[in-house]
This record gives C-alpha cells, sequence and structure tokens, in this order.
C-alpha cells in the first residue's frame, strides 16, 4: 500500500488570456474574479471526487457566489450599454442564448426601468 497521492504531476497553472488594454483595464480585480473562480473550480473538483466537506463547500460556494453577482452586474452592465448602442432584439436574444426576441426585449426593458446596482457600478469602474 502507497502513501503516495495519485498523481504527481504538478498541477497545471489556469491561464486566462487577456490583453495587455484589458488587464490594464481590470487592474486588481482581474485577479480578484480569478481567485473567485479558483474558488469556484476548486468545489467543483470536490464535488467531483467525494471529498467535499461541509466546510471546504462554505467556501467554495461563497466563491462561486460573489462570482456570480459580479458577472451578473457585467452582463446588466453589457445589456444596458448594448441598449444605449442600440443593439437590436433580435441580437441580443442571441447573444443571451434565446429562443424568443420578445423575452430578450422584456428582459432588456425591465433592466432599464432599474438604476445601476453595486456590481453594475463595478463592472463599468465606478467605485463609490
Amino acid at each position: 500500500m502507497t502513501t503516495e497521492p495519485e498523481h504527481t504531476d504538478p498541477a497545471p497553472d489556469l491561464t486566462i488570456p487577456l490583453s495587455a488594454a484589458d488587464a490594464q483595464a481590470l487592474g486588481a480585480d482581474a485577479q480578484l474574479l480569478a481567485t473567485l473562480l479558483s474558488r469556484a473550480l476548486h468545489g467543483v473538483a470536490l464535488l467531483r471526487t467525494g471529498r467535499a466537506s461541509v466546510d471546504v463547500l462554505m467556501d467554495a460556494i461563497e466563491g462561486t457566489t460573489e462570482l456570480l453577482e459580479r458577472l451578473e452586474g457585467a452582463r446588466r452592465a453589457e445589456v444596458r450599454e448594448f441598449a444605449a448602442q442600440k443593439g437590436t432584439h433580435g441580437a441580443l436574444a442571441k447573444a443571451m442564448r434565446l429562443t424568443n426576441r420578445a423575452t430578450a426585449q422584456s428582459r432588456r426593458k425591465a433592466l432599464l426601468r432599474e438604476a445601476p446596482d453595486a456590481m453594475e457600478q463595478w463592472a463599468v469602474g465606478r467605485r463609490d
């Protein structure tokens, strides 16, 4: 019986390709998003290997939740900007993977009735 790990190869680094301009625009938020993604991926790995415990799942859930909140804010900001640039409902439906143009129109209309929330403000770089 061996106590050696099943795989001894070092863990591969995950590379997220960003242009220099994107990295500069994101600043420290690029590292924040990468860290949150790492926590979410770790949770998935634990689930797939059956090693998930309440304590480690708490961290994974927190990371996944914050990542989703930030991504949802980014999507809201993108849809708001798409509307400001007069993007069509059909194109929006395609981008959102909706089968119905009217659903995209309804979602965009509902979004535009609301003021941007904190995560949408974060996505566009405003820090109030």
